[in-house]
């Protein structure tokens, strides 16, 4: 098959790969399952102990590559599923109650659920690599017969790719919701009426509590709870955590070389630009929490430097939430991604003392480059399982010769 041809018969590879990534978990209940876990998980209720699990994500990874239809989706499927005894109503053994199993209404709402949540993952990833030509959305009017009322007011709204509204507001925003959002040039944005002074729309949300796990949460007023979430951003979080471990397992001489790719990579000047749309004015929301702890290594530890400081892991990482604070201090902002090069740099050669005022979680590194004094702070969480590069700044010799600075080496 040509390149051609592929191009109108199978998905972009951006939208398989969010599907295809995905682990595989049997559930009780899609409530058991946070959004989050979502974007890593392909999950459907009331699979556990059943052997179908497989069978429903092999259905709809074919009808999400191949754009199949939802009639082909059921005629592979169903059989399947009432061979193996998942169809219809059933008494669950645990709570005597009964449950619904396999039906075509269930299977409508699998077939559009993961192919809604592949397209906009994709989506997600295509639009954060084009947008210096495309830096605006447009939120665009639902394709349903009956459409959402509140979703129809936000309908015509522009806002930058990266505008937290984004974050919880990026179609599809509800069970079935056909909304969607078109990516668009600067231009397009001022002819169809953008003002960069207007508001995003007001969010107000609501209170739900998830009766399965307990969870409170806040939920944007006009979406289904579940669905407050952008699926692209939070795969991010889930990528970087794979490649933390892959680089963790390497030899330093490796690990090191590793490093300084990444340092130079399109996601290290994401995450340092701060181009996930993290606010540190809500950093207490369920989803900024979760933009925030989206991370990339920036540097690795000598053995025996982790283990003079006490830390069970090599990698040191860089936050969203972090770079963020970097990016709100006036000498900093202007820094580009290449200056956190000098973070290896600094560990090799620097002195190290631990930071007494912070704690023994909390060390500084401080060394002289090209004439210049330059100073790392590192902060180990609770288990000392991670490291994070919380500042990097030029400082004086009156900084390291204070009292809360005690040098270990």
């Amino acid at each position: 098959m040509s390149e051609s041809d592929q191009l109108f018969t199978e998905a972009p590879p951006e939208v398989t790969r969010y599907f295809d990534a995905k682990r595989s978990k049997p559930g009780v209940d899609w409530r058991d399952v946070a959004p989050y876990e979502h974007a890593v998980s392909f999950t459907v209720a009331r699979t556990a102990g059943y052997d179908v699990i497989d069978d429903i994500r092999a259905a709809a990874s074919d009808a999400i590559r191949n754009y199949g239809d939802f009639g082909k989706f059921v005629d592979d499927l169903e059989p399947v599923l009432r061979r193996k005894g998942w169809w219809g109503r059933k008494i669950d053994a645990a709570t005597g109650e009964a449950v619904q199993l396999g039906s075509l209404h269930r299977l409508r709402t699998i077939y559009w659920a993961n192919k809604s949540t592949a397209r906009a993952a994709g989506e997600w990833e295509r639009i954060q690599r084009t947008k210096r030509g495309l830096p605006f959305l447009m939120y665009g009017q639902s394709r349903a017969e009956n459409k959402r009322p509140l979703h129809l007011t936000w309908v015509g709204t522009i806002l930058p790719v990266d505008h937290p509204w984004w974050a919880t507001h990026y179609p599809p925003n509800g069970w079935l919701c056909q909304c969607r959002a078109r990516h668009i040039s600067r231009r397009e944005a001022m002819r169809n009426g953008y003002d960069p002074d207007a508001p995003a729309p007001e969010i107000e949300t609501f209170t739900w509590t998830n009766k399965r796990t307990g969870e409170v949460v806040e939920v944007p007023m006009g979406i289904d709870p579940g669905w407050q979430t952008n699926p692209g951003m939070l795969r991010a979080r889930n990528v970087q955590q794979l490649l933390s471990s892959r680089i963790e397992a390497m030899s330093e001489a490796a690990r090191e070389v590793a490093i300084k790719d990444i340092v130079g990579s399109r996601l290290f000047r994401a995450i340092q630009a701060n181009e996930f749309g993290y606010d540190p004015a809500r950093a207490g929301e369920r989803v900024m929490r979760e933009i925030g702890h989206i991370a990339t290594p920036v540097a690795a530890l000598p053995a025996d430097v982790a283990e003079l400081i006490g830390a069970k892991v090599t990698l040191v990482q860089f936050s969203v939430a972090d770079a963020a604070k970097h990016l709100g201090k006036p000498e900093r902002a202007a820094w580009e991604a290449d200056l956190y090069g000098m973070v290896q740099r600094l560990i090799l050669n620097g002195s190290i003392y631990r930071d007494m005022k912070r704690g023994a979680r909390n060390h500084n590194i401080v060394a002289e480059i090209e004439g210049k004094i330059w100073s790392i702070a590192l902060q180990q969480s609770a288990d000392r399982r991670a490291i994070f590069l919380k500042s990097m700044r030029r400082c004086q010799p009156t900084d390291y010769s204070s009292p809360a600075w005690q040098k270990i080496r």
